[in-house]
């Protein structure tokens, strides 16, 4: 879900109530709309009852439900949703395709930017694939 003013609405699922408290703090502070969910088969099921979040936000370890499967079914539910892992130093897990990684510790602030990178790179993507096919088209080719 992003709002008329672009800003973002984030899915945060962490276990740890006062981590999540301090997280959505921090971008809540930074603009951004913050969906707290406390186990990640919530966030799932809202996302499949047809909620639309910018970002997801999840540490795979918190309740160990998030899965190469489960992306693919949030994929599948709200394709534009962009998925952050966030992972301990070191952990090894299964990262799924397409998902984006930050590594712990972090503050809120790097969260941020991070979110609004994800969030930005299909636009971008999108635009400098448009002024490419501009670019290479025939027309643009002949006035060369």
């Amino acid at each position: 879900m992003t709002h008329v003013s672009d800003i973002p609405t984030v899915f945060l699922v962490e276990h740890d109530l006062d981590l999540r408290g301090v997280v959505a703090e921090g971008l809540r502070f930074d603009g951004m709309n913050v969906v707290e969910f406390h186990r990640s088969a919530q966030a799932l099921a809202a996302i499949a009852e047809g909620a639309r979040p910018a970002v997801l936000v999840i540490a795979p370890e918190g309740d160990g439900l998030i899965t190469c499967e489960h992306v693919g079914q949030v994929r599948a539910s709200s394709p534009r949703t962009q998925i952050i892992l966030v992972l301990e130093p070191g952990g090894d897990p299964e990262i799924p395709s397409g998902s984006h990684v930050l590594v712990k510790p972090f503050k809120p602030s790097k969260l941020s930017r991070f979110i609004r990178l994800a969030v930005a790179k299909p636009a971008l993507r999108s635009a400098l694939q448009t002024l490419y096919r501009r670019a290479h088209s025939a027309p643009a080719r002949a006035a060369l």
